[in-house]
């Protein structure tokens, strides 16, 4: 399983966890049990929330230009096996109504999702990334200690 997700060009660096709820926890990402996993041969889905210290930094950046400058960033996501996958971002997608396309997919890639909107609301902003590598990662590294709390 997924447990921490960076893109260091936008200084995220999150655990990641399964959804604690109902409703999806601050200070973590959480990843969408009906994909695959990293290293499984499938899409990964991770999503957070686009606040301050979440996945903001991805719904500020595709803002301008449709995303374009998040073109090329690192995506490094690390599993609960000690594994580091780095991935590529290859495309922003503003606006997204569902995940059929996604689920569509049968290659190893990532995506990342963050709210486009007020608690709640679709349209959602996704971002893919292509499978650029993987490797090995100290237990340190790959298992942040997660503190989710709830959001309000």
């Amino acid at each position: 399983m997924a447990t921490r997700v960076r893109v260091p060009a936008l200084g995220i660096d999150l655990p990641v966890m399964r959804q604690p709820g109902s409703y999806p926890a601050c200070n973590v990402a959480m990843y969408l049990r009906d994909l695959k996993q990293p290293g499984q041969g499938g899409p990964t889905y991770l999503y957070a929330h686009a606040r301050t210290g979440m996945f903001l930094p991805l719904l500020t950046r595709s803002q301008v230009n449709n995303g374009a400058g998040m073109i090329g960033m690192t995506v490094e996501v690390y599993t609960g096996d000690n594994r580091k996958f780095v991935y590529r971002i290859n495309e922003v997608r503003r606006h997204a109504l569902d995940l059929r396309a996604i689920f569509a997919r049968g290659s190893e890639s990532l995506w990342l999702q963050t709210s486009e909107g007020p608690k709640g609301t679709v349209p959602k902003l996704q971002v893919g990334a292509s499978l650029v590598s993987s490797g090995t990662a100290s237990h340190a590294v790959a298992h942040p200690v997660p503190r989710p709390v709830a959001c309000g």
